[in-house]
């Protein structure tokens, strides 16, 4: 799901920003209530959410390629020889959204679950090489992943604690 390009943030308690690999990153949001979190992610019209992930969009810029090799004196016609695609990710992968007094360690879990599928469908190391253990690829993502896991539900933890 794309992400809600403008948001009402007055009704935001915090956001955090959680690094994906050297230069990547998720925006995290807690907000004050329900209502706000509807308001401001996308695909939870339906009420039954209580946290979620908006994807940023991937852009894929497509070009032809074409050969110039017929010449002659009044034009060149050209041969097309295939396309070129390009793969363009932009720093921000997405956002993580959860609700005040609503969010649980399972919860944190499972919506960082989502957003790491996310991170490597998009980024290196991709799931072949995880899942063919290259060059310590399963270890890089289960760190990041634990990592990720400890500083979202410890954010979540200061600035909302359970009661």
């Amino acid at each position: 799901m794309a992400i809600k390009r403008i948001k009402d943030e007055s009704q935001l308690v915090a956001k955090w920003k959680l690094k994906a690999g050297k230069r990547h990153y998720f925006h995290v949001f807690l907000w004050k209530n329900k209502k706000a979190f509807i308001q401001n992610t996308l695909d939870n019209e339906d009420k039954c959410s209580i946290a979620c992930v908006n994807l940023a969009p991937t852009i894929y810029e497509i070009s032809q390629i074409y050969d110039g090799t017929c010449v002659n004196t009044t034009s060149t016609y050209y041969y097309d020889i295939g396309s070129y695609e390009r793969k363009i990710i932009r720093p921000k992968l997405g956002e993580i959204h959860f609700i005040k007094d609503k969010w649980g360690l399972e919860i944190v879990a499972h919506e960082l679950c989502h957003a790491l599928m996310h991170r490597i469908r998009q980024l290196k190391p991709n799931f072949e090489h995880i899942i063919e253990q290259v060059n310590g690829a399963e270890e890089t993502i289960c760190y990041e992943y634990g990592q990720w896991l400890e500083d979202i539900y410890r954010f979540l933890w200061e600035t909302n604690p359970p009661k």
